[in-house]
Protein backbone atom coordinates (compact mmCIF):
# COMPACT_ATOMS: atom_id res chain seq x y z
CA UNK A 1 0.00 0.00 0.00
CA UNK A 2 1.45 3.45 -0.79
CA UNK A 3 1.92 5.69 1.64
CA UNK A 4 -1.53 8.02 0.47
CA UNK A 5 -3.46 4.94 0.66
CA UNK A 6 -1.90 3.88 4.45
CA UNK A 7 -2.61 7.07 6.19
CA UNK A 8 -6.28 7.40 3.99
CA UNK A 9 -6.76 4.39 6.31
CA UNK A 10 -5.40 5.55 9.61
CA UNK A 11 -7.96 8.37 9.26
CA UNK A 12 -10.82 6.02 8.26
CA UNK A 13 -9.81 3.89 11.37
CA UNK A 14 -9.86 6.61 13.87
CA UNK A 15 -12.93 8.21 12.90
CA UNK A 16 -15.07 5.94 11.46
CA UNK A 17 -18.10 8.05 11.69
CA UNK A 18 -16.65 11.12 9.92
CA UNK A 19 -15.24 9.07 7.14
CA UNK A 20 -18.23 7.76 6.30
CA UNK A 21 -19.89 11.22 6.04
CA UNK A 22 -16.87 12.81 4.12
CA UNK A 23 -18.04 9.98 1.43
CA UNK A 24 -21.45 10.53 1.20
CA UNK A 25 -20.83 14.45 0.75
CA UNK A 26 -18.43 13.56 -1.71
CA UNK A 27 -21.08 11.46 -3.43
CA UNK A 28 -23.61 14.27 -2.95
CA UNK A 29 -21.60 16.69 -4.90
CA UNK A 30 -21.00 14.35 -7.91
CA UNK A 31 -24.54 13.94 -8.11
CA UNK A 32 -25.35 17.24 -7.99
CA UNK A 33 -22.63 18.10 -10.77
CA UNK A 34 -24.20 15.64 -13.15
CA UNK A 35 -27.79 16.82 -12.36
CA UNK A 36 -26.03 20.51 -13.08
CA UNK A 37 -24.68 19.16 -16.47
CA UNK A 38 -27.88 18.12 -17.80
CA UNK A 39 -29.78 20.84 -16.56
CA UNK A 40 -27.29 23.12 -18.90
CA UNK A 41 -27.14 20.80 -21.59
CA UNK A 42 -30.41 22.27 -23.49
CA UNK A 43 -29.05 25.18 -22.49
CA UNK A 44 -26.30 25.68 -24.21
CA UNK A 45 -27.88 23.65 -26.96
CA UNK A 46 -30.36 26.52 -27.32
CA UNK A 47 -27.65 29.15 -27.20
CA UNK A 48 -25.58 27.14 -29.90
CA UNK A 49 -28.91 26.80 -31.70
CA UNK A 50 -29.53 30.67 -31.97
CA UNK A 51 -25.35 32.09 -32.31
CA UNK A 52 -25.95 29.46 -35.47
CA UNK A 53 -29.03 31.14 -36.62
CA UNK A 54 -28.22 34.46 -36.17
CA UNK A 55 -25.00 34.04 -38.20
CA UNK A 56 -26.64 32.53 -41.06
CA UNK A 57 -28.90 35.80 -40.69
CA UNK A 58 -25.59 37.81 -41.08
CA UNK A 59 -23.81 35.86 -44.08
CA UNK A 60 -25.68 37.45 -46.82
CA UNK A 61 -25.19 40.99 -45.23
CA UNK A 62 -21.45 40.71 -44.61
CA UNK A 63 -21.12 39.03 -47.76
CA UNK A 64 -22.76 42.43 -49.57
CA UNK A 65 -20.69 44.75 -47.40
CA UNK A 66 -17.45 42.50 -48.46
CA UNK A 67 -18.49 42.83 -52.64
CA UNK A 68 -19.57 46.71 -51.69
CA UNK A 69 -15.90 47.24 -50.76
CA UNK A 70 -14.46 45.40 -53.78
CA UNK A 71 -16.87 47.48 -56.04
CA UNK A 72 -16.20 51.28 -54.27
CA UNK A 73 -12.62 50.10 -54.55
CA UNK A 74 -13.13 49.44 -58.71
CA UNK A 75 -14.65 52.75 -58.77
CA UNK A 76 -11.65 54.57 -56.78
CA UNK A 77 -9.66 52.92 -59.08
CA UNK A 78 -11.53 54.32 -62.33
CA UNK A 79 -11.54 57.93 -61.10
CA UNK A 80 -7.97 57.99 -60.32
CA UNK A 81 -6.87 56.81 -63.80
CA UNK A 82 -9.60 59.47 -65.38
CA UNK A 83 -8.00 62.19 -63.26
CA UNK A 84 -4.02 60.51 -63.76
CA UNK A 85 -4.44 61.83 -67.59
CA UNK A 86 -3.63 65.10 -66.80
CA UNK A 87 -2.74 65.21 -63.09
CA UNK A 88 0.48 63.84 -62.03
CA UNK A 89 -0.37 63.46 -58.20
CA UNK A 90 -3.49 61.37 -59.31
CA UNK A 91 -1.50 58.81 -61.03
CA UNK A 92 1.29 58.90 -58.47
CA UNK A 93 -1.71 58.31 -56.00
CA UNK A 94 -3.27 55.48 -58.77
CA UNK A 95 0.64 53.85 -58.87
CA UNK A 96 1.31 53.86 -54.83
CA UNK A 97 -2.55 52.04 -54.65
CA UNK A 98 -2.73 50.03 -57.14
CA UNK A 99 -2.04 46.45 -55.73
CA UNK A 100 -3.58 47.55 -52.32
CA UNK A 101 -6.91 44.61 -51.69
CA UNK A 102 -9.65 45.98 -50.35
CA UNK A 103 -10.86 42.51 -48.55
CA UNK A 104 -8.75 40.83 -45.83
CA UNK A 105 -7.53 37.58 -47.05
CA UNK A 106 -9.21 35.85 -44.36
CA UNK A 107 -12.50 37.33 -45.90
CA UNK A 108 -14.34 34.22 -47.55
CA UNK A 109 -15.02 36.52 -50.45
CA UNK A 110 -11.13 37.37 -50.98
CA UNK A 111 -11.04 34.90 -54.12
CA UNK A 112 -13.27 37.77 -55.89
CA UNK A 113 -10.67 40.42 -54.85
CA UNK A 114 -8.95 41.13 -58.24
CA UNK A 115 -5.31 42.19 -59.02
CA UNK A 116 -4.85 45.13 -60.64
CA UNK A 117 -1.84 46.29 -62.90
CA UNK A 118 -2.41 49.65 -64.28
CA UNK A 119 -5.63 50.02 -66.64
CA UNK A 120 -5.44 45.57 -66.65
CA UNK A 121 -7.64 43.50 -64.12
CA UNK A 122 -7.34 39.81 -63.73
CA UNK A 123 -9.59 37.31 -61.52
CA UNK A 124 -8.60 34.24 -60.07
CA UNK A 125 -10.78 31.26 -59.42
CA UNK A 126 -10.57 27.47 -57.94
CA UNK A 127 -11.49 24.60 -58.97
CA UNK A 128 -11.24 21.24 -56.55
CA UNK A 129 -11.87 17.58 -57.01
CA UNK A 130 -10.57 14.17 -56.50
CA UNK A 131 -7.53 12.37 -58.69
CA UNK A 132 -8.75 10.12 -60.89
CA UNK A 133 -5.11 9.03 -62.31
CA UNK A 134 -2.31 11.09 -63.12
CA UNK A 135 0.66 10.47 -65.54
CA UNK A 136 3.83 11.91 -66.56
CA UNK A 137 5.62 11.81 -69.71
CA UNK A 138 8.42 12.60 -71.87
CA UNK A 139 7.72 15.10 -75.07
CA UNK A 140 10.61 15.90 -77.22
CA UNK A 141 9.63 19.46 -78.61
CA UNK A 142 11.88 19.76 -81.93
CA UNK A 143 12.50 23.75 -83.71
CA UNK A 144 13.87 24.06 -86.65
CA UNK A 145 15.64 27.38 -88.18
CA UNK A 146 17.58 29.14 -90.74
CA UNK A 147 20.28 31.34 -91.05
CA UNK A 148 21.73 33.52 -94.07
CA UNK A 149 25.10 35.90 -93.88
CA UNK A 150 26.34 37.95 -97.12
CA UNK A 151 29.47 37.56 -98.38
CA UNK A 152 31.65 41.07 -98.06
CA UNK A 153 33.09 42.99 -100.80
CA UNK A 154 33.92 46.45 -102.36
CA UNK A 155 32.91 48.01 -105.63
CA UNK A 156 34.82 51.34 -107.15
CA UNK A 157 34.82 53.09 -110.07
CA UNK A 158 33.27 49.61 -112.07
CA UNK A 159 35.71 47.33 -110.79
CA UNK A 160 35.94 45.13 -107.44
CA UNK A 161 34.76 41.69 -106.16
CA UNK A 162 31.43 40.83 -104.17
CA UNK A 163 31.92 37.64 -101.89
CA UNK A 164 29.46 34.52 -101.64
CA UNK A 165 27.33 34.62 -99.12
CA UNK A 166 26.56 31.37 -97.04
CA UNK A 167 23.32 29.92 -95.53
CA UNK A 168 22.43 26.88 -93.45
CA UNK A 169 19.53 25.59 -91.44
CA UNK A 170 19.51 23.63 -88.31
CA UNK A 171 17.35 21.45 -85.90
CA UNK A 172 17.23 21.83 -81.85
CA UNK A 173 15.07 19.26 -79.66
CA UNK A 174 14.30 20.07 -76.14
CA UNK A 175 12.84 16.82 -73.81
CA UNK A 176 9.43 18.57 -71.98
CA UNK A 177 8.18 16.09 -68.87
CA UNK A 178 4.81 16.95 -69.08
CA UNK A 179 2.32 15.97 -66.61
CA UNK A 180 -1.47 14.76 -67.14
CA UNK A 181 -4.36 13.92 -64.90
CA UNK A 182 -7.94 13.47 -64.31
CA UNK A 183 -9.82 15.01 -61.94
CA UNK A 184 -13.35 14.15 -60.58
CA UNK A 185 -14.96 18.02 -59.92
CA UNK A 186 -17.43 18.66 -57.18
CA UNK A 187 -20.45 17.95 -59.36
CA UNK A 188 -19.18 14.87 -60.42
CA UNK A 189 -18.00 15.52 -64.07
CA UNK A 190 -14.27 14.56 -65.08
CA UNK A 191 -11.53 17.14 -66.35
CA UNK A 192 -8.40 16.09 -67.56
CA UNK A 193 -5.71 19.00 -66.79
CA UNK A 194 -2.03 19.34 -67.99
CA UNK A 195 1.09 21.65 -67.25
CA UNK A 196 4.71 21.17 -67.80
CA UNK A 197 6.02 18.84 -64.97
CA UNK A 198 7.03 21.31 -61.86
CA UNK A 199 8.37 18.47 -59.44
CA UNK A 200 4.25 18.31 -58.81
CA UNK A 201 3.39 14.86 -57.18
CA UNK A 202 -0.17 13.80 -56.76
CA UNK A 203 -1.61 10.28 -56.67
CA UNK A 204 -5.35 8.89 -57.16
CA UNK A 205 -7.65 9.90 -54.48
CA UNK A 206 -5.54 12.62 -53.43
CA UNK A 207 -7.98 15.96 -52.76
CA UNK A 208 -6.51 19.18 -54.90
CA UNK A 209 -7.72 22.53 -55.81
CA UNK A 210 -5.94 24.49 -58.92
CA UNK A 211 -6.19 27.97 -58.44
CA UNK A 212 -6.83 30.27 -62.28
CA UNK A 213 -5.76 33.50 -62.72
CA UNK A 214 -7.78 35.22 -65.79
CA UNK A 215 -8.39 38.57 -67.55
CA UNK A 216 -10.96 40.35 -65.89
CA UNK A 217 -12.24 40.59 -70.19
CA UNK A 218 -12.21 36.87 -70.52
CA UNK A 219 -13.39 33.56 -69.35
CA UNK A 220 -10.55 31.75 -69.85
CA UNK A 221 -7.81 31.05 -67.43
CA UNK A 222 -4.30 29.67 -67.06
CA UNK A 223 -3.97 27.03 -63.49
CA UNK A 224 -0.93 29.07 -62.06
CA UNK A 225 -1.03 27.09 -58.69
CA UNK A 226 -2.24 23.49 -57.07
CA UNK A 227 -3.04 22.82 -53.81
CA UNK A 228 -2.55 19.01 -52.50
CA UNK A 229 -5.17 18.79 -49.24
CA UNK A 230 -4.22 15.22 -48.46
CA UNK A 231 -0.75 16.20 -48.10
CA UNK A 232 -1.06 19.99 -47.10
CA UNK A 233 1.29 21.26 -50.32
CA UNK A 234 1.36 23.84 -52.26
CA UNK A 235 2.99 24.08 -55.61
CA UNK A 236 3.56 26.96 -58.30
CA UNK A 237 3.06 26.24 -61.80
CA UNK A 238 3.96 29.60 -62.92
CA UNK A 239 6.51 31.97 -60.86
CA UNK A 240 5.24 35.57 -61.29
CA UNK A 241 8.20 35.92 -63.52
CA UNK A 242 6.70 33.81 -65.71
CA UNK A 243 2.84 34.72 -65.07
CA UNK A 244 3.93 38.28 -66.32
CA UNK A 245 5.69 36.88 -69.32
CA UNK A 246 2.11 34.83 -70.38
CA UNK A 247 -0.07 37.87 -69.52
CA UNK A 248 2.31 40.35 -71.31
CA UNK A 249 1.96 42.23 -67.71
CA UNK A 250 5.12 44.51 -68.01
CA UNK A 251 7.82 43.35 -70.57
CA UNK A 252 9.67 46.61 -70.89
CA UNK A 253 13.56 46.25 -71.02
CA UNK A 254 15.58 48.85 -69.18
CA UNK A 255 17.52 51.63 -71.16
CA UNK A 256 20.04 53.87 -70.58
CA UNK A 257 18.05 56.86 -69.66
CA UNK A 258 14.62 54.50 -67.46
CA UNK A 259 16.56 51.70 -65.99
CA UNK A 260 15.87 52.69 -62.45
CA UNK A 261 12.46 52.88 -63.22
CA UNK A 262 11.69 49.92 -65.44
CA UNK A 263 13.22 47.62 -62.53
CA UNK A 264 11.06 49.30 -59.82
CA UNK A 265 8.24 48.61 -61.70
CA UNK A 266 9.01 45.11 -62.86
CA UNK A 267 10.19 44.37 -58.95
CA UNK A 268 6.87 45.60 -57.68
CA UNK A 269 4.79 43.79 -60.11
CA UNK A 270 6.52 40.83 -59.12
CA UNK A 271 6.61 40.85 -55.46
CA UNK A 272 2.39 41.68 -55.49
CA UNK A 273 2.13 38.84 -57.62
CA UNK A 274 3.94 36.40 -54.95
CA UNK A 275 2.46 38.10 -52.12
CA UNK A 276 -1.10 37.25 -53.73
CA UNK A 277 -0.68 33.60 -54.28
CA UNK A 278 1.08 33.44 -50.62
CA UNK A 279 -2.40 34.79 -49.34
CA UNK A 280 -4.48 32.73 -51.63
CA UNK A 281 -2.45 29.69 -50.34
CA UNK A 282 -4.24 30.40 -46.40
CA UNK A 283 -7.72 31.03 -48.36
CA UNK A 284 -7.60 27.91 -50.12
CA UNK A 285 -6.62 25.74 -47.45
CA UNK A 286 -9.00 27.86 -45.46
CA UNK A 287 -12.17 27.95 -47.42
CA UNK A 288 -11.80 24.97 -50.56
CA UNK A 289 -11.92 22.14 -48.29
CA UNK A 290 -13.69 19.79 -50.35
CA UNK A 291 -17.08 18.27 -48.93
CA UNK A 292 -15.48 14.20 -49.06
CA UNK A 293 -12.86 15.24 -46.42
CA UNK A 294 -15.07 17.51 -44.12
CA UNK A 295 -17.32 14.47 -44.00
CA UNK A 296 -14.86 12.71 -43.50
CA UNK A 297 -13.23 14.51 -40.47
CA UNK A 298 -16.80 14.59 -39.04
CA UNK A 299 -17.33 10.83 -38.82
CA UNK A 300 -13.82 10.85 -37.10
CA UNK A 301 -14.88 13.20 -34.28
Amino acid sequence: MSLWGDLKQKAIDANPELASKAAQALNKAKDLAIEAGQKAAPVLKEAGEKAAAYAQEKTPIVKAQALKAIEDAKIRRAELQVQAKNDKAARDEMIRTMYDISLSPEDELFIDEPFNHYGRQFNFFIITGEVLDSQKRNQVHLHAGHSHSSGGGYISNGSGYVGGGSSSSYVSSRNVEEHEFWVRLQDGKESCFQFADKNVRIREGQMISMLFMRPADNDTGQMVSLYNHNADQYHIIFSPAQINQMFNLYTVEPGFFNKNEVLTTRSRLLLALDQRLEQLKGYIARYEKPVMMIQAQERQE
